[in-house]
């Protein structure tokens, strides 16, 4: 039998006394490509800085069984400020930070690693380029960089393809498939019609986590969990179309 690498049991987190997520019961196991979705608001991110540690639960607990391991995490470029003066290089050297060390000194092993991922990202013409010049897809591609430098066991990420261009969607998503082949990936969405090929099973969010063994969603089932979804078929990978409806 698979042991958990996270578990979540009885959560119930907010802000300021204000409770976002309740009764929040989840497991995410090595070989995991989870789908995260919800409307906005729902508590997704809430459930995302719980895990990372970055906010602690009111009540309930989060455990590592098989050790913490290191979690890689791609935010949301809308909350990256693209006037800091750092460069690609740096920026995806950050992922080495430590508390008291931002911009570590790297081994020789450390460096190979991030010239190798530098050039595998296509990003190495443009490694000493501030990222205030970067364009959407670019910046994704070192944040993710940046996310992987310190080899995860579990990798988040909060709704990557937000502000990109859909060619550079269909890299990112392949790059996914690969890494999965890795470790762990939690993949925070708004649109289940995108990522349900790509993803293995789906947590609905949404004041309480609803978990789905698979893939495949279909309008009634997102009824019961009270998760109002709403999507546009749209792309070349074929897709479900579901429309958005009243909480339960």
């Amino acid at each position: 039998m698979k042991e958990a690498l996270v578990i979540l049991r009885d959560i119930n987190a907010g802000y300021h006394s204000e409770a976002v997520l309740s009764d929040v019961n989840l497991e995410v196991y090595p070989d995991d490509f989870m789908g995260i979705i919800g409307p906005n608001g729902g508590g997704k991110t809430t459930l995302v800085k719980v895990i990372l540690g970055l906010l602690p639960p009111f009540s309930g607990s989060v455990s590592f069984p098989r050790g913490k391991p290191a979690i890689g995490y791609l935010p949301q470029v809308s909350q990256i400020d693209k006037s800091f003066p750092i460069t690609v290089k740096d920026l995806v050297n950050s992922g080495l930070k430590s508390r008291n060390n931002w911009f570590p000194q790297l081994t020789a092993g450390q460096r190979k690693q991030l010239h190798q991922m530098l050039d595998e990202a296509g990003l190495s013409a443009i490694a000493s380029r501030p990222i205030g010049d970067l364009s959407g897809g670019q910046l994704q591609k070192a944040l993710l960089c940046r996310a992987l430098i310190n080899r995860p066991g579990l990798l988040i990420l909060d709704e990557p393809d937000t502000h990109v261009d859909k060619a550079f969607e269909q890299e990112l998503y392949s790059w996914l498939r690969e890494l999965n082949q890795e470790m762990a990936i939690l993949l925070v969405s708004h649109d289940i019609g995108t990522i349900s090929p790509l993803v293995k099973t789906i947590a609905c969010v949404n004041g309480q986590l609803h978990y789905h063994p698979s893939n495949q969603l279909s309008e009634e089932v997102l009824k019961v969990y009270n998760c109002p979804v709403d999507l546009i078929a749209h792309g070349p990978i074929p897709h479900r179309v579901l429309k958005s409806h009243d909480h339960a």
